[in-house]
């Protein structure tokens, strides 16, 4: 009998090893979005403030290598804030080159997860700047699609939270 059971925890151990190395490899396997040119921000949102997409649809992506990390920062800022129900929310500004209203989703590429929550305010105007929060409800790697008319643009973005917080 002793030896079943041994058997057993040595099977379970390994199934249990074996789910958590696949998780790490799916982690690992997350290959954030990096700006394709350098833009520097301008006091006056246009075109040229925006970092990554193309003439129909930009985006700022400010976050260092990729990653976003959620929480105060040692300097007292932050990047994103985590809320009280552990979803972590990010402000991000997007350039539309093309009439029409910004849409966005995004769903977590290494683990099941409720979807990107996005809120894109009203009284911008249908082309240029346009302000953004999204909610993403958990850390983790996240694919983020922004669509206006025709123009479509996807970034993947390392979501975590800061280690103190």
């Amino acid at each position: 009998m002793r030896r079943t059971s041994s058997a057993l925890t040595v099977a379970l151990c390994g199934a249990a090893l074996g789910t958590a190395d696949r998780a790490d490899a799916a982690t690992a396997q997350c290959t954030p979005t990096l700006p394709t040119r350098y833009a520097r921000p301008t006091a006056t949102p246009s075109a040229a403030g925006f970092n990554y997409g193309s003439a129909g649809l930009r985006v700022q992506l400010g976050w260092p290598n990729g990653r976003l990390a959620a929480g105060i920062l040692p300097d007292g800022g932050s990047r994103a804030t985590v809320e009280e129900d552990g979803s972590i929310h990010a402000k991000l500004g997007w350039w539309r080159g093309v009439p029409g209203k910004l849409r966005i989703t995004g769903r977590r590429l290494d683990a099941e997860a409720p979807p990107l929550d996005a809120h894109v305010p009203a009284g911008y105007g249908s082309r240029g700047f346009q302000p953004t929060g999204l909610v993403f409800p958990s850390a983790g790697c996240w694919r983020v699609v922004g669509q206006v008319g025709d123009a479509r643009l996807t970034f993947v973005v390392k979501v975590s939270k800061l280690p103190w917080h």
